[in-house]
């Protein structure tokens, strides 16, 4: 266990956050579904990411599944949005608290992503004997400033499946 982030969640800092349900994680573009992490500008807090995870129900083409961002700090980090859940790690299991992050199903971003972290790729075709996810887990190794967004994305075909964000909110540097 990561003590600064026990300390964090125990202060009530950090945040989880999913979709509802499965749905298709797009391509890079500036129209992005699947999970986009959004810290809005002047929030005044960095969000700290430790960890996010995938998982696909799709695995029949190759494809590359990562995390991408934002090029440069926006003043609108994006408009025409379908939130996601977040909830606190303190308060698991409600909408108690859930801080400045925002987490969207779908959302149309001020600028088209950058590729930022590659997670996994590959392809699975006959039975498929169990799911395994895609786990990231920079622990405060990628920050998401105010103005700013982290969104999973795939590289070369869409894909169907799950996502998570696990960050904690910190006053910014």
């Amino acid at each position: 266990m990561d003590k600064w982030f026990y300390e964090q969640a125990q202060l009530g800092n950090v945040y989880t956050a999913s979709p509802t349900t499965t749905g298709a994680f797009t391509v890079l573009h500036a129209t992005s579904t699947g999970l986009t992490l959004e810290n809005p500008y002047g929030s005044c807090k960095d969000l700290v990411i430790k960890s996010a995870k995938f998982v696909s129900v799709t695995l029949t083409t190759i494809g590359e599944v990562g995390l991408a961002c934002n090029p440069s700090i926006s003043t609108v980090v994006s408009t025409s949005t379908t939130s996601a859940v977040i909830h606190n790690a303190k308060n698991v299991g409600s909408n108690i608290n859930t801080g400045v992050g925002r987490a969207y199903s779908i959302a149309t971003l001020s600028s088209t992503p950058v590729w930022l972290e590659i997670e996994g790729n590959g392809n699975i075709t006959g039975n498929l004997g169990g799911f395994q996810a895609l786990t990231f887990t920079p622990n405060g190794a990628i920050i998401v400033p105010p103005g700013s967004y982290l969104t999973w994305a795939c590289l070369t075909v869409v894909r169907n499946g799950m996502a998570s964000f696990i960050w904690a909110e910190v006053d910014a540097s």
